[in-house]
Formats: C-alpha cells, structure tokens, sequence
C-alpha cells in the first residue's frame, strides 16, 4: 500500500508539471501571435508539442482517479478471496467462468492492438501497446488458473 501512496504522489507531481507546461506552450503560442511572428515551423513544433502535453496532463488525471479508486478497494477485494477452498463443483464452475473470461482477455488484447495500430498519437500507440502486453499477462494467469481447478 505505501509503494501506491508513493506511485500516487509521483503521479500528482508529473500531472502538477504537466499542467504548468501546458500553460507555458499555451503563453508561448500567445505570444507568437501576439509578434505576428512568422515562425510556421515552430508554431506547428510547438502545437505537437502542446497536444502530447495535453494528453499527458489528461493521462495523470485519469492515473490519479484510477489510484484512488484501487486504495479504496484493494482490501476489499482481497478479503473476498482471502482463504477460499472450493469445493470440487465450485472449482468446477470457477474453471468455467475462467473460460469465458478468457474469451473477453482474447478481444481485449486484438482490441488494443487495433488501437495501436489505427491510432495517431504515438503516446496512445504505446500505451495501446502497454495495455495489449498486460491482456496478454492476465491470460497467461488465467489460464494457469483454470489448468489448477480442473486438476
């Protein structure tokens, strides 16, 4: 839980200096208007630039919900399945919900690949790609998982 709290304050940061960056390459931008400087170039640089700062400033927010949302329940959670042992038919039926679940890690992992694929912004082909590797992961898990209650 503390290596959350930190990842979370880490997090807090990068978006506090995402944010003053946006503000900056939007004065920035202002004030080449402002000349009627004729810095095309630049301009176009620094709107690039402008966007992926937006995304990532928008990327940090969305983590930092996100984080708030798994403090809150992660205990939950693990108490759930803390000391469980089914019983034959309930591992029975365990294997077999994993199955289905299996089935939507499968379209999860060609959906973010589609993503990473179709997608413009090379922060959201990454993170695309990111997210399509840890599908990947969550299959290989739950496939160990459905190979121990079918023993």
């Amino acid at each position: 839980m503390e290596a959350l709290k930190m990842s979370q304050n880490l997090v807090r940061k990068a978006y506090e200096i995402e944010d003053k960056a946006l503000g900056s390459y939007l004065n920035a931008m202002r004030i080449l208007r402002l000349y009627g400087m004729e810095l095309e170039h630049l301009e176009s640089v620094i709107k690039k630039v402008l966007i992926d700062t937006l995304i990532h400033k928008e990327l940090m927010s969305s983590l930092l919900k996100i984080y708030e949302e798994v403090a809150r329940r992660e205990g939950e959670v693990l108490k759930e399945v803390e000391g469980l042992t089914p019983s034959a038919i309930e591992k029975a039926l365990i294997a077999k919900v994993l199955k289905e679940h299996l089935v939507i890690e499968s379209d999860m992992i060609e959906l973010y690949r589609e993503i990473a694929r179709t997608t413009q912004h090379k922060v959201f082909t990454d993170l695309a790609e990111a997210l399509a590797r840890n599908e990947e992961e969550h299959h290989r898990i739950i496939k160990d998982l459905i190979d121990k209650y079918q023993k």
